[in-house]
């Protein structure tokens, strides 16, 4: 698994006072088979026992930030129409994003929050 952690000074507007939190791993038998698995080793046990059912990613409201922000730390593209599942960890608000995303043989956890 890869981990990133960007501070508010990696943004284009370092007084935004962003966050952002992004977990990759390839799904595999070990030691992510599914993405329950995927979600308890990076958030939680807890949050993986009460996950919500997904949605495909184009009906995610921040598709776009997310996508971009993906691309731009990770080098990994999210198409904006994509109908990979996404799990919604946290209700959306104007100050955070919290999900996994499920692509194709890979899993991303997206953590984005901003105290402006």
């Amino acid at each position: 698994m890869i981990s990133l952690r960007i501070d508010q000074f990696e943004f284009d507007d370092s007084g935004s006072e962003e966050a952002l939190e992004i977990d990759v791993s390839r799904q595999s038998t070990f030691p992510h088979p599914d993405v329950a698995a995927f979600i308890g080793a990076t958030v939680g046990v807890q949050a993986a026992s009460t996950l919500a059912e997904p949605k495909p990613f184009y009906l995610i409201s921040s598709r776009g930030q997310v996508s971009e922000y993906v691309k731009r730390f990770a080098n990994i593209v999210i198409p904006l129409h994509a109908e990979w599942h996404t799990y919604t960890l946290a209700t959306e608000s104007w100050d955070q994003t919290h999900l996994v995303v499920r692509g194709p043989g890979v899993f991303i956890r997206y953590k984005w929050s901003t105290t402006a």
